[in-house]
């Protein structure tokens, strides 16, 4: 794709819209920025583009394309615009992998950051691979500063909305569950942009099915299974994890727990056995492994209680999923921005050892009157007063756990910062015990 001299507009300049700049620049485009924050604009310190302080149809009508931020909704007035004018539309994943080779990817709703970092320990035994997409490296970096490497893509739905072309060699939905349905506004919608993934995989790529799942592609493609349940290429026997006839590794020898996690190990496997990585080096990738940051990750013990930070459960299911994982009495920590979810369906198959729920933040409300006077609840303003009344009711060998089952946006800039929080919060409670 020549794209010397064309006028490209890259609407957001989040860390996405900066490496799509800095890649356009180096392909000699004469490239445009705009953001909604207009402060962005001043903040930001690029030579060689125009900066846009308004947008109009005029304007758009000189663009030869577009390139948008994730964060920017296909009913945005802009986009609208565009596509009346028949202005082609890229996401910034879209367009950097026009300039990719040796693409896999990763979507679903929960497990993507998981199953992606998985897949590039286990490659990185053989070959040189890089975690990229929506893990917060995006692909036009990816491009820039790892031309030769294989890109593992953790690809959002928000990112599926503007990638018509995008063509990975490997490509899975981990899993299909309500989530951004203020976004996405049906299930539907949400479902067909996942399934999405799989529409430009052609004869010689591959598709890993979960065989556990109703989820697979529609197109002629190469397959590879994984299940549970059903013998498959992957599979479970014996309390251990077999690719074909070889035993990779029991699941009692990983660090990581619970169900959801064995699933994300054998979709790994799947995607390991494409690239012909040998089964004593995925063992050793897979025993190494550690998982991710604020992912069930434990913070510590004080006065006999223990703390959990999971910041990164921003939906139902994958809070359900952390319950599960924990032994004992649980309080659990629930609250943030909204996100469309009914959250009754959490209440209806919450594990009844959360003995205390703690909810906090723009979604309180929401879930006191989910609960229905099912579980203890308490509401707070805010993840600090909320985990200062949960050590307060804390028994010995309780366990707290910030799982919000539901995103951060209404008091964090990301899960993240929330989970940062939280181990601070943890941090000032064991020097505050120590000194008494």
């Amino acid at each position: 794709m020549n794209i010397k001299n064309k006028n490209v507009l890259v609407y957001g300049l989040s860390s996405s819209g900066e490496w799509a700049t800095k890649l356009l620049l180096k392909l000699k485009a004469n490239v445009f920025l705009y953001d909604d924050n207009l402060d962005k604009l001043k903040t930001k310190s690029f030579k060689n583009c125009f900066l846009i302080q308004e947008l109009n149809e005029n304007l758009i009508s000189q663009f030869d394309f577009l390139i948008v931020s994730p964060a920017i909704e296909k009913e945005n007035k802009y986009l609208l615009l565009a596509k009346k004018l028949d202005k082609k539309i890229y996401s910034e994943l879209e367009f950097a992998s026009l300039f990719a080779k040796n693409i896999v990817a990763v979507t679903g709703t929960n497990g993507k950051t998981t199953t992606v970092e998985l897949i590039t320990s286990i490659l990185n035994k053989k070959y040189k691979a890089i975690a990229c997409g929506n893990i917060g490296y995006p692909m036009s970096r990816a491009v820039l500063e790892k031309k030769r490497y294989i890109k593992v893509a953790e690809v959002s739905s928000f990112m599926l909305e503007n990638a018509d072309s995008f063509s990975p060699h490997v490509a899975t939905v981990l899993n299909i569950e309500p989530d951004h349905l203020i976004r996405h506004k049906t299930m539907e919608e949400y479902s067909s942009l996942k399934l999405s993934i799989f529409k430009n995989l052609k004869p010689r790529d591959y598709a890993v099915i979960n065989l556990d799942l109703n989820i697979h592609p529609t197109i002629n493609c190469m397959t590879i299974t994984y299940s549970y349940k059903h013998m498959a290429d992957v599979y479970i026997k014996d309390g251990c994890i077999y690719l074909h006839q070889h035993k990779i590794v029991a699941i009692n020898e990983l660090r990581l727990k619970g169900k959801h996690n064995i699933y994300n190990v054998m979709c790994a496997i799947c995607y390991a056995y494409i690239y012909k990585v040998q089964p004593k080096l995925i063992r050793e990738a897979l025993l190494d492994f550690k998982g991710e940051r604020y992912r069930i990750e434990w913070v510590g013990k004080t006065n006999e209680i223990n703390f959990v930070n999971d910041s990164k459960s921003t939906n139902i299911s994958s809070t359900l999923a952390s319950v599960e994982t924990i032994k004992g009495a649980v309080i659990l920590l629930l609250g943030g921005s909204k996100k469309g979810l009914d959250y009754t369906k959490l209440f209806d198959k919450l594990n009844k050892r959360v003995r205390q729920v703690v909810v906090f933040g723009e979604t309180a409300d929401d879930f006191v009157l989910a609960n229905a006077d099912r579980f203890n609840i308490e509401k707070f303003s805010t993840l600090s007063s909320a985990f200062d009344y949960a050590v307060s009711i804390a028994k010995p060998h309780d366990t707290i756990l910030l799982s919000p089952a539901t995103a951060s946006y209404d008091q964090y800039a990301n899960f993240i910062e929330r989970g940062r929080d939280f181990d601070k919060k943890v941090k000032e409670y064991e020097t505050k015990t120590k000194k008494e």
